[in-house]
C-alpha cells in the first residue's frame, strides 16, 4: 500500500515540532551566554565553555531528535559556538532537520558609550595629576614611565586614587587596547599629549605645555579667565533658546557658531587662543556641549590646563495665563 506524507500528515508535524523545539532551545542556550558574558563585564565565554558544566545552567536542553542532551556539533539537534577574538560578540548555531537556526550577540551600544565617557573621566583625572607635577617641578612634565599607577605621578600628594579601564576594571595604563591611554612627552619635557583609545570614535586627546615665563603666564591666565566668561554666556544661549522653544534644549548639532543657535544670536563668544569663534571641541579655547534629560545639559570649556563647567539647567518657560 502506497502511503502519501501531505503537508498535514503525521511525521510532517512531527519534523515541523523539532525544528521548533531546537529553536527554542538555541535560545535557551543564547541566554546561558548572555547571563555569562554580563556577569563577566559583557566578556562572552569560550566555545569550550559554553556547555552544561560550564554555564551552571539548572537544566540543559535535550536534542529534540534523540533525546540525549544537546553538545557541540553539527549534527541535527546540536549546535555550534563561536566568539570574537575580544569576546565581546559571539554566534550561535543551531543544526535543524536541514536546515540551521543562527543567533548572535554582542556588548550593547549603550554600555560602549558609557565605557567611553568613563574612559575619558578617567583621562581628565590623570591630566590633572600631569599638570600638578609641573607645578610642583618647575614647569617640566613628568617623564613616561612615571605616568601609571603606582608611579612618581600617582605617589604625589592628593592623587592616591587612580581610575580604573572600564572594559577590564584594572588600573588604567599605557596600552592601544579600548580604555588604555598613550602619554607622549617632548624631550624638553615642555609638553605633552595625553590620548584615550576609544570603541566608537577616534581616540580622545588632551595636551599641554609648562610655561616659565611670567608675562606667558599672565597670557594664560587672562585667556582662561575670558574662556570661563565665555562658558557663561554659551549657557545663557541655551537657556534663551529653552524659553524660547517651549523648554526644548538645542541639539548637539545647532549649538555651534554655524548652527541655529549661532544664527539666532548677535554675536558669538570668540576663543582669545585663535582669534576666531568658539567652537565644539577638546582642545584649549574649545567647548563641549551636551544636552540631557528636560532641561539640565552640560557644558565644559576646555582651558588650557584644565575644564571649566559651565552646564547647568535651563529654565522652563512660563505658562500662558489667560486674563479675561
Amino acid at each position: 500500500m502506497l502511503v502519501c506524507l501531505t503537508a498535514g500528515s503525521p511525521a510532517t508535524a512531527r519534523a515541523t515540532w523539532r525544528n521548533d523545539a531546537m529553536k527554542d532551545r538555541v535560545m535557551l542556550i543564547r541566554g546561558l551566554v548572555d547571563r555569562a558574558g554580563a556577569t563577566h563585564h559583557f566578556r562572552y565565554p569560550l566555545p569550550s565553555q559554553v556547555c552544561k558544566a560550564r554555564l551552571a545552567a539548572a537544566w540543559w536542553p535535550a536534542n529534540p531528535w534523540t533525546g540525549q542532551p544537546m553538545f557541540a556539533g553539527t549534527s541535527r539537534g546540536h549546535y555550534s559556538y563561536s566568539v570574537s577574538s575580544d569576546r565581546r560578540a559571539y554566534r550561535l548555531v543551531g543544526y535543524l532537520g536541514r536546515s540551521t537556526f543562527v543567533v548572535g550577540g554582542r556588548i550593547p551600544d549603550a554600555i560602549v558609550l558609557g565605557y567611553d565617557h568613563r574612559g575619558e573621566e578617567g583621562l581628565n583625572l590623570i591630566r590633572q595629576y600631569v599638570e600638578q607635577w609641573a607645578r610642583a617641578h618647575s614647569g617640566l612634565y613628568p617623564a613616561a614611565q612615571d605616568v601609571a599607577r603606582g608611579g612618581a605621578v600617582n605617589r604625589q600628594p592628593g592623587c592616591g586614587y587612580w581610575p580604573s579601564n572600564p572594559w577590564d576594571h584594572a588600573a588604567m595604563a599605557q596600552r592601544l587596547d579600548h580604555g588604555s591611554f598613550t602619554y607622549r612627552v617632548t624631550a624638553s619635557r615642555s609638553a605633552y599629549t595625553l590620548s584615550l583609545h576609544r570603541a566608537r570614535k577616534n581616540d580622545y586627546k588632551l595636551t599641554g605645555a609648562s610655561l616659565t615665563d611670567p608675562w606667558q603666564r599672565l597670557i594664560v591666565s587672562l585667556e582662561d579667565d575670558i574662556l570661563r566668561r565665555n562658558g557663561r554666556i554659551l549657557a545663557g544661549f541655551v537657556e534663551t533658546w529653552c524659553l524660547q522653544y517651549a523648554g526644548a534644549l538645542p541639539s548637539v548639532a545647532d549649538f555651534s557658531p554655524g548652527g541655529a543657535v549661532g544664527a539666532s544670536v548677535r554675536e558669538w563668544p570668540v576663543d582669545p587662543l585663535s582669534g576666531g569663534a568658539m567652537v565644539p571641541g577638546t582642545a584649549p579655547g574649545t567647548f563641549t556641549y551636551l544636552p540631557g534629560l528636560v532641561t539640565a545639559f552640560g557644558l565644559t570649556v576646555h582651558l588650557h590646563g584644565g575644564d571649566y563647567d559651565a552646564g547647568g539647567t535651563a529654565p522652563l518657560p512660563s505658562p500662558a495665563v489667560w486674563v479675561p
